[in-house]
């Protein structure tokens, strides 16, 4: 296998590569929305054949670089990412990043790295085409009939200018859960953006009469559908719109032809949402995140990053 080149600015065939491997995480238009909503840069690492676009946030001081934000995937071969993390720890090209993460699904094929990770519980449809609704919590059925009586509808989205609306119900579904916010309203009036654009992200609304209660983002990427962000307002969650919207999402990623959904993983600190994802159907397993350290400066970062999810 030839040697990973790192650069600043996508290879020529770089687009090529995604498109083929309907790699939409590592596409060049993913990336410039990361850069436009959280002023971060991108590292592309290509070898002409597979890859993975690196893109590194600001934490203060420091620069965390992730492989495939935020799904940890890679473009082409799923086992490029070994080597370029091989290639990484074996020549530490000046990136000038403090460290570089690789989360890795446990619903890939990518095999175990020689590195230190933490573990969080990741959910998902793994025979999507043999996903029914009839199949899922007696529960959420009933859920999903009584949004459906209340006179709640679903649709697909693309207007940028609900980018606020869609943050609120994100922010306040992170509130009700006890998260951190990591994304800002600029962030969510680009996914509507990028969603003109691109069919492999689908923004689902649900609405009550001309009022929008309710939102889900999923992107397809390379033969998953990734639920990505979703809320609801807080109001009106006893209507179940969060329940609509995903049967919704769920069928509609089957009729495309994904394999798998995955909700994502959660904070392990969270199993009654781990439980919630298992009702439709979802197996759970765990997804790996990996650390290379690229700078001295490492260890303070960490001591940095502790205190703040202490007082966070």
């Amino acid at each position: 296998m030839r040697n990973y080149q790192f650069s600043t600015s996508p290879p020529p065939d770089w687009p090529a590569l995604c498109q083929a491997s309907s790699a939409l995480f590592g596409s060049v238009d993913w990336q410039q929305l990361l850069e436009t909503s959280f002023g971060c840069r991108t590292v592309y690492a290509c070898n002409g054949q597979d890859g993975a676009a690196v893109t590194a946030f600001k934490a203060g001081p420091f620069s965390i670089g992730y492989v495939g934000f935020p799904a940890g995937s890679v473009t082409g071969n799923t086992a490029s990412l070994t080597a370029i993390i091989s290639q990484l720890m074996a020549t530490k090209p000046a990136l000038d990043l403090t460290c570089i993460r690789a989360p890795v699904s446990a619903f890939t094929a990518s095999p175990d790295l020689e590195l230190p990770y933490v573990s969080n519980p990741e959910t998902a449809i793994t025979d999507l085409q043999g996903w029914e609704l009839m199949g899922v919590s007696k529960n959420l059925r009933r859920d999903i009939r009584k949004a459906e009586r209340s006179g709640l509808s679903v649709c697909q989205s693309s207007d940028p200018g609900l980018g606020p609306i869609l943050f609120d119900m994100y922010a306040s579904a992170v509130k009700h859960h006890g998260g951190s916010l990591r994304y800002n309203a600029d962030y969510f009036s680009s996914l509507l953006e990028l969603a003109k654009l691109n069919p492999a992200l689908q923004v689902f609304i649900a609405s009550l009469d001309s009022d929008i209660v309710g939102f889900a983002v999923i992107v397809h990427h390379a033969g998953t559908a990734y639920y990505l962000h979703g809320g609801a307002r807080a109001d009106l969650r006893q209507l179940s719109p969060s329940d609509l919207i995903l049967a919704e999402a769920i069928a509609s990623a089957k009729s495309g032809g994904d394999d798998v959904f995955n909700f994502m993983a959660s904070p392990p600190d969270q199993p009654t949402l781990v439980r919630y994802k298992e009702k439709w159907g979802g197996e759970t397993r765990s997804l790996k995140t990996y650390t290379l350290r690229l700078s001295p400066a490492y260890p303070l970062f960490k001591a940095v990053e502790r205190l703040y999810r202490l007082i966070s």
